[in-house]
């Protein structure tokens, strides 16, 4: 079989470009394709009809190790650092198949006298298959890795804030009331001086948690270095316990779980009444991951601390964003949270 293949690259091009404009695509503009696109055009068709050319193998199901990082497309990271909506490309690539189908069966059939449509079919729909996918994954892993990393970048900036502007506020506050204290002894004032120490270790505390974060470890190696990190200045000890076979988190679980138990332990250290320890215990089995988080302390009344509180309302929809149920524990010696994620069973090999 003898065919012109860049005399065929042109037409599906010229085709796809008109299409493109008439649904005003920001892949395309009056004078041409965008050079990312009609790169992957050109080698989209090189592919099919190579594969079409003499004896070689059908295409796999499964084109694609998606599990497999390597292999997510520049393309779909090159889109979104010039932000095209990541719909643009995945449309593109409908309205190619829709394009190329015709031009490319037809030139087959002419080159080789016999119509080979559903061949020329599997082979485009393979080759646009094994590029347009892992770009839009490759997209969609951009912006994931933008709002972390803008996560991590507020949560330290305002870390930052807290420390060097309010808590040395603070401070400065306290060192001016002591000075007054001394000169002249006053109740009041040494009232005063004691509930804003207290203000300046919660902002103290309140910044350290911000500043902590999982980064490459693991979630239980993470809750140990914050609770050593926290640890001391009268502040309840934390111990963590793990059992169980421990499985991979995406980056985006350890993170929320990471923060919800930090928050547990905040207000289990704020709030446990007569309390001598929290209990950071994670659970792993098959089907899913129990994280508990509880202190020793009295408990409280059900109906005087709601999970419509800030705290426990962030920890609530924390737990949303990952697919996990959180419950809240008030009885005495078991006041804190039980959370459980479940996970896919994927299934034996």
């Amino acid at each position: 079989m003898r065919m012109d293949v860049a005399t065929v690259s042109d037409a599906v091009i010229a085709e796809l470009h008109l299409r493109l404009i008439e649904r005003r695509s920001a892949l395309a503009t009056a004078e041409a394709l965008d050079g990312g696109l009609e790169f992957q055009v050109q080698s989209i068709l090189a592919e099919a009809i190579s594969g079409l050319d003499g004896d070689v193998a059908p295409p796999e199901l499964v084109s694609v190790e998606y599990g497999d990082a390597d292999v997510l497309s520049a393309h779909g990271q090159r889109s979104a650092a010039l932000d095209i909506d990541p719909s643009e490309p995945l449309m593109a690539a409908e309205v190619l198949f829709g394009v190329a189908l015709p031009i490319v069966a037809d030139a087959i059939a002419e080159a080789s006298g016999e119509r080979r449509d559903l061949e020329v079919a599997r082979a485009l729909h393979h080759a646009i298959w094994r590029r347009f996918p892992p770009g839009a994954i490759a997209y969609v892993e951009v912006l994931r890795d933008q709002l972390r990393s803008s996560d991590r970048e507020a949560r330290s900036r305002l870390a930052r804030e807290l420390h060097d502007r309010i808590a040395h506020g603070i401070a400065a506050g306290v060192q001016r009331l002591e000075a007054v204290q001394l000169r002249r002894p006053d109740e009041d004032v040494a009232t005063a001086i004691g509930v804003l120490r207290g203000a300046l270790m919660d902002t103290q505390d309140i910044a350290v948690d911000l500043k902590a974060q999982v980064g490459d470890m693991e979630l239980a190696e993470a809750i140990e270095e914050y609770a050593y990190a926290t640890g001391g200045r009268g502040t309840l000890p934390v111990h963590v316990t793990q059992v169980g076979k421990v499985r991979p988190l995406s980056d985006l679980a350890r993170e929320e779980l990471f923060t919800i138990v930090t928050e547990a332990t905040r207000n289990a250290r704020t709030h446990a009444q007569q309390a001598t320890a929290v209990q950071a215990r994670l659970e792993w089995s098959p089907s899913q991951l129990q994280v508990t988080v509880t202190d020793d302390g009295f408990g409280y009344d059900d109906d005087t601390r709601r999970p419509t509180s800030l705290g426990l309302r962030g920890i609530a929809e924390r737990a949303g964003t990952i697919g996990a149920t959180v419950e809240f524990l008030h009885a005495p010696g078991t006041a804190g949270i039980r959370l459980n994620l479940p996970f896919v069973d994927r299934g034996t090999t």
